[in-house]
């Protein structure tokens, strides 16, 4: 009886962590922030487009847009995939996901949340966490 107690309730924390993973990743980034942004201020300084890891999870420098972002998750197959992660922004600013065209895709900004499309089926959105952190979502 005690190992089907500890099965269901083993299956249930991992059924939770899927479910939660979204907000345990936000709640990450307001407790850490300051350790976060010491890792992303490091990598701007670089002052290249670079690519990197920051524990688990694929991270992407872009200095001219004073950007880090912090890829935690995708799913599905291309042409219909979706990305989701975080963002540093020096400037405190949304920004449009890093492989859409900006040019083409501008913000729509409302307050703490921004969203974009290409006209296609291309979009995303992006929800402020904290001052200079955002959380994105992204679909192709």
């Amino acid at each position: 009886m005690k190992k089907k107690r500890i099965l269901i309730f083993v299956t249930l924390a991992i059924l939770l962590g899927f479910i939660c993973k979204d907000s345990l990743i936000r709640a990450y980034v307001f407790l850490c922030n300051d350790k976060l942004e010491a890792y992303a201020v490091k990598m701007l300084d670089s002052g290249e487009i670079r690519e990197d890891n920051y524990g688990n999870w694929r991270t992407i420098i872009f200095p001219e847009d004073n950007k880090v972002e912090f890829w935690t998750g995708s799913f599905g197959l291309v042409p219909s995939s979706t990305y989701k992660g975080f963002y540093y922004s020096v400037d405190n600013s949304h920004k449009v996901f890093s492989v859409a065209d900006a040019s083409i895709s501008p913000l729509e900004i409302n307050g703490d949340y921004a969203s974009w499309t290409d006209g296609t089926d291309n979009n995303g959105s992006s929800t402020r966490i904290i001052d200079k952190w955002f959380w994105f979502e992204a679909s192709f």
